[in-house]
């Protein structure tokens, strides 16, 4: 059960990144987009926080996987993320969401290096398409 209207979400989003999407399970998935996404696991400046790992923390890693579903083992999800390299422990207990976890949502077009749309293409006919 996805318990998805828990928290607020911001008005400046993140995403997940492809190798997020690609490694991680759809329940892990889930945890990362919350992480990313919810008021109350964000800091001042909408980086998702350090998360504690343990279980009596309002704002810990357990009481992010239960947001999510409490049907699901924290150890699980946690294990799956160290696995995968989506997630660092710090020696203080504390969970570091990697940088290469999440992306900003909308491509930001204030300088050079902003993201350009791709031009539109005409549909190509296969090789073995009658003229």
């Amino acid at each position: 059960m996805t318990n998805s209207g828990v928290c607020s979400h911001t008005g400046h989003c993140w995403q997940p990144t492809e190798l997020v999407i690609t490694l991680l399970s759809a329940s892990a998935r889930e945890v990362v987009r919350q992480w990313i996404s919810c008021n109350r696991f964000l800091d001042a400046n909408n980086e998702p926080t350090l998360l504690s790992t343990a279980s009596t923390e309002k704002t810990g890693f357990t009481a992010l996987v239960n947001q999510v579903n409490c049907d699901l083992a924290p150890a699980v999800i946690f294990n799956e993320l160290l696995r995968k390299g989506i997630v660092e422990q710090h020696e203080s207990g504390c969970l570091l969401l990697r940088r290469s976890a999440y992306v900003p949502d909308l491509p930001y077009k204030g300088d050079a290096f902003a993201m350009t749309e791709e031009p539109e293409v005409a549909p190509r006919r296969r090789r073995n398409d009658q003229i």
